[in-house]
Parts: structure tokens; sequence; C-alpha cells
């Protein structure tokens, strides 16, 4: 008879599926690391074209149970709904065979609405992990217009639950420390911990770049349009008069926004682009500046740095601002004009001639965005959670 001590129980329940890379770079890599300590159990929303076969057995090799549920996108809010209650009815259904949780760890806005709706079944303590400030994040960037009534008072519906959430949130995960005086002030002087661990990534991935032979270019990596600057991307390359390479699904629409400033465009597998990136290259990471923006973390920041590239941003996106200028891994673009333009080109030249940039850029990615080191943070706040 072992002695062994059951592990604790997690069920950790996440809107995007393991089958697109966020979930896999943002949700599955913290978990594998996580399963040696923490009995998880995985809820996740799927798209068709998700390998649900391989992802299983993924999944079980590290004893992490998973609910696989079908992923809707039409009609609009609707679907929504109806995955929120698939949801409901997976987590308590597996609570009733499996046994409650002690913890519940959602990850955003709907897997929160999920965890309050079936929490009279679960219990267990509650980390609301925001990844963004979603609802303001949703009418900031047109997805809610604001001119429409319905979404009006869908906006007004959301904001009501999201007091919710964070006045019953146990712990509250945000990605930046920009964000956190807005969650002090909406958690009510609770003293709720608030613990900030960014967008981390995979380090290793990104070791083996090299630098390109010639001149640098500036490098796109991510979608195009909504709180996106790609036109600014342009705008940059013309004034430098350099290469933009795009990686982007959306290409044909990158094209179409080029207006004649040389570019190479293409649509990769998340597996194939740490191939794609040389150190010295400089990245963008280029978002409308918003209220909501200080609670992003762009994924793709935290890659280009461990690729050995500096990083041109936007002002008011999160910690970005701070880290760049700090640590002199990067250039803040400050405005639209032809001088803005002007002094970001000629700040990224400054920079570049620094050799030992690249190395420095690798440095603040394993002291802010190692995963090694974002799971571990999340391991000590589940501990601290479940000894409190």
């Amino acid at each position: 008879m072992s002695d062994e001590l059951p592990k604790p129980r997690v069920f950790y329940v996440s809107y995007d599926g393991l089958g697109e890379p966020l979930g896999r770079s943002q949700v599955l890599e913290y978990l594998v690391r996580l399963s040696a300590e923490y009995d998880i159990t995985l809820f996740s929303f799927e798209k068709p074209d998700a390998d649900r076969r391989a992802l299983a057995a993924e999944l079980r090799e590290h004893g992490i149970a998973w609910s696989a549920l079908a992923y809707h996108k039409r009609p609009p809010v609707l679907s929504t709904l109806i995955d929120v209650l698939a949801g409901v009815r997976a987590v308590v259904a597996v609570a009733r065979t499996r046994g409650r949780p002690q913890l519940v760890h959602v990850r955003s806005y709907v897997p929160a609405l999920i965890a309050l709706w079936s929490r009279r079944f679960t219990g267990g303590r509650l980390v609301f992990d925001i990844r963004g400030f979603w609802v303001d994040e949703r009418v900031e960037g047109g997805i809610w217009p604001q001119t429409k009534l319905g979404f009006r008072l869908l906006y007004r519906i959301a904001k009501r639950y999201e007091r919710r959430f964070f006045s019953v949130a146990d712990a509250v995960v945000t990605l930046t420390h920009a964000s956190v005086p807005q969650i002090r002030e909406w958690t009510g002087g609770r003293a709720v911990p608030v613990w900030v661990i960014p967008t981390c990534t995979e380090l290793d991935r990104f070791a083996a770049t090299m630098p390109r032979e010639g001149r640098a270019q500036l490098s796109w990596c991510g979608s195009i349009g909504t709180w996106y600057r790609f036109d600014l991307a342009v705008a940059l390359a013309r004034e430098l008069d350099w290469e933009l390479g795009v990686i982007t699904r959306q290409s044909e629409l990158a094209r179409e926004m080029l207006h004649g400033v040389s570019a190479s465009v293409a649509s990769l597998p998340p597996s194939a682009v740490p191939a794609a990136m040389h150190a010295g290259d400089v990245g963008l990471s280029l978002c409308v500046a918003s209220g909501s923006k200080q609670a992003s973390a762009p994924t793709r920041f935290a890659e280009y740095l461990a690729a050995g590239m500096p990083v041109i941003v936007s002002p008011g996106v999160g910690d970005l601002e701070s880290i760049v200028e700090e640590h002199r891994v990067g250039v803040v673009l400050r405005g639209e004009s032809d001088e803005a333009l002007s002094a970001a080109a000629a700040a990224t030249r400054s920079l570049l001639e620094d050799p030992e940039l690249p190395a420095r850029c690798r440095e603040v990615a394993r002291a802010l965005f190692d995963v090694d080191v974002g799971a571990r943070r999340y391991g000590e706040l589940y501990q601290r959670l479940l000894e409190s």
C-alpha cells in the first residue's frame, strides 16, 4: 500500500483550444510542467481541424485528463452562450464522477463564466487568470460596436459579470504590472493576491536563430487588423528603406497593404516560425494603444527577444515600453507622424550598432519570459492557495 499522498486536483478551463498555436504555447506548455505536482483536468474548446487523437495521446503521456468540447463561432454571442452551457455541463459532470477540485483555474472571461455558473457543484478556490481586460478589448477593437443597441446592452451585462468575477476570485493572475492598479480597484479593496505572470515562451525553440546575411530586415509575425497596426509596419519599412518579412495567416491582406514596400509574405505553421527568424533582425509589436491594452502582453514580443531580435513597440501596451527602455532591447514608436517614424528609424539604426544587442535580448527573454519560470510561478500560487 502506497503512502504517497494524492496530488491536489485542479480543473483548468480554457476557451482557447490546444489545436491552436495560442492554446499550445500558453496552456499546454504550462500544464505539462504543472502535471508533475497536480492532478489536472483540462477543459478546452476545439475547432474542427484540431487533431484530437494526437492531442489526447500527448495529454495522457503527462497524466492530464482532457474534456475536449466543440467550439462554436456562429451565430455571434449566442454561440458563446452555447459553449458556456456546454462547459458548465462538462465541468459539473467531471466533478460528480471524479470528485471536486481543490482549485479551479480559468483562463480569461468566458471560462470564468463557466466556473461561476458551475461553482455550486464544484467548489474549489478560484484562480482568475484574466489574460487582458477582455470586455473593454471587445469595445475598443470594434468587435462590440457601441453604435448598436444590442452590443451596448451586451457590454453592460459583461461589465456586471466582470465585477462579479473579481469579487469572487481567490487569486487574480495578470500579464502586466501596468494593469495591477486597475485590478486592485475592481477587487474592491479585498486582500486578494494579484500575481503578474507574463506570456512566457519555450525559449529553446528560438535558441538556434542566426544572423541574416546582409542588412537586417523588419519582421512582422502574427495577425493583421483589429488592434494590430500593420500599416505602421509598412510605414517604418518605407522610412528605413528595409525589406519587411511577414509571417501571417492573413497573407492576402498583408500583400494588399504593402503599397509598393519590398516584402516577403508567408503563411507558416507554428513549428516553422523559429527557423524563419534571424538574430539581429528587428521585430514589430505595434498595437492600438488604449485603456484595455494596459493588461496586454503579446506572445510574439517574448519570442522575438528569445530569437535575439530587438523589438519596435507601441506605447501604452502593457509593460512593453518600460521593458524595451530599461533593458535597451528595442524602440518605442511614439506616434504616426513623419517625425515620429523618422525618430524611431534613427533610434533603430543606432541600437543595431551595439554588437551585444542580440545576446542582451536573449538574456532579457530568459529573465522575464521563460516558460519554466512561468510554470513555477503558477505552482507557487497554487500552493499558496492550498495552504491558506
